[in-house]
């Protein structure tokens, strides 16, 4: 049973529950609470969930000093499925809205989802598009901004939705929770899950800062995880793959994640990896660059009650 170490003191009314599972990110932790508190939209919860850190991540949350902010802690490594389905039990929202521990909301995002939820209550979730930042906080890119495919071999090829951007109903979370089997690529496997029986939308706007910075030393740890979440991705096509496309298709499907695997492998030894990261976004004009800078500025001076600047 969780422990809770800081409860809230609000009632259930609020408009959407922010949910934030962290583990060990005590460098980006602080930063992702002020993009909170940065939203032009203020009727939130912030639920923090603390996934056995073992460094000052813990510290950092209890130490906000705000009645919208729930602090919980059960000292356990569970992971981030499990984590995610805790949160949306704990949840007093209408809505729960999702983000990284390590990455930063647009201080618009809230506003921009729970408007277009409000008026089509048909729609369960909503993505946006999202810049990447590297570790300064640099605007690297965009992602996410393209049309919008929900086609059942789009949803197996690329996912969906950017996790982190998503915001959706409180209920449909409930009724759809993520399978706390899948350690790597939850969220495609609940897109696939759901696809057909749900309704879907997204905004085009980079709404979301995505953080994406990997450093040489830290590189074969990334290729780690790459890797398994390619054998997620690869245990998500056979078993949904023939209904969605067909055996053909599927195994198109298959061979494409173990190449990518092989690309990686052999990126990772040159010292290349980060060419292909890089080649996921799309490039920043000058002015697109500029007013991503801009509004980091906004969001990194924001006050927070208990936490330094």
């Amino acid at each position: 049973m969780a422990l809770l170490i800081k409860r809230s003191t609000l009632g259930n009314n609020m408009r959407v529950s922010i949910g934030v599972s962290f583990y060990n990110n005590e460098q980006t932790l602080a930063d992702a609470v002020r993009s909170v508190f940065a939203q032009t939209f203020q009727d939130w919860e912030l639920i923090l969930v603390d996934d056995g850190s073992s460094d000052g991540s813990l510290k950092i949350a209890q130490a906000v000093d705000d009645p919208r902010v729930r602090v919980v802690s059960d000292t356990l490594n569970k992971g981030l499925s499990f984590r995610l389905n805790q949160i949306a039990t704990l949840a007093r929202g209408a809505y729960i809205a999702r983000m990284d521990a390590d990455d930063l909301m647009h201080p618009e995002r809230l506003a921009r989802q729970v408007e277009y939820l409000d008026a089509h209550p048909a729609v369960g979730l909503i993505g946006t598009g999202t810049y990447t930042i590297d570790s300064a906080n640099r605007p690297l890119g965009l992602r996410g901004v393209d049309v919008f495919d929900v086609r059942p071999q789009a949803v197996l090829s690329h996912g969906l939705m950017i996790h982190p951007t998503v915001t959706g109903r409180a209920d449909w979370f409930r009724r759809n929770p993520y399978n706390e089997a899948y350690m790597r690529a939850q969220d495609v496997q609940l897109w696939c899950r759901t696809c057909q029986s749900s309704v879907f939308a997204h905004l085009p706007e980079p709404l979301h800062f995505y953080r994406e910075a990997v450093v040489r030393e830290k590189a074969v740890a990334y290729l780690g995880n790459y890797l398994l979440t390619c054998r997620s991705i690869r245990n998500i096509l056979v078993t949904y793959g023939p209904s969605m496309v067909g055996w053909p298709r599927t195994l198109l499907l298959i061979l494409k994640s173990h190449l990518k695997g092989a690309i990686y492998r052999t990126c990772t030894m040159l010292g290349a990896q980060s060419v292909l990261i890089a080649k996921r976004n799309t490039p920043l004009s000058k002015s697109e660059r500029a007013a991503a800078s801009e509004v980091l500025d906004v969001v990194l001076q924001t006050q927070v009650p208990g936490l330094s600047s």
